[in-house]
């Protein structure tokens, strides 16, 4: 039984992402927060609380793989954030 409710869940998760994982990633890196962005979708299954466990899966892969990178959160005269990836200086 145990092994259909992975299945179950795994599947959830994909489906999940498939429909909204791109468009949370994407206005996340836009300088928007979980209650910004399940309130641009609009969409009634679309908790903050589910919006943090996608930003925080995509936040470890991304520092995981960037080796040598780091992430600088930049603001534009409208006060918008956005994140400009720079080299690491690794000299000290």
């Amino acid at each position: 039984m145990s092994d259909n409710r992975y299945f179950k869940a795994a599947l959830s998760d994909f489906a999940f992402d498939a429909a909204f994982g791109d468009s949370i990633r994407h206005l996340h890196n836009s300088g928007y927060t979980p209650e910004e962005i399940s309130e641009y979708l609009d969409s009634g299954s679309l908790s903050a609380d589910r919006i943090r466990e996608v930003i925080s899966r995509y936040e470890a892969v991304k520092t995981d793989s960037d080796g040598g990178y780091e992430y600088v959160k930049e603001y534009d005269s409208y006060g918008r954030a956005s994140f400009i990836k720079k080299k690491t200086d690794n000299n000290s």
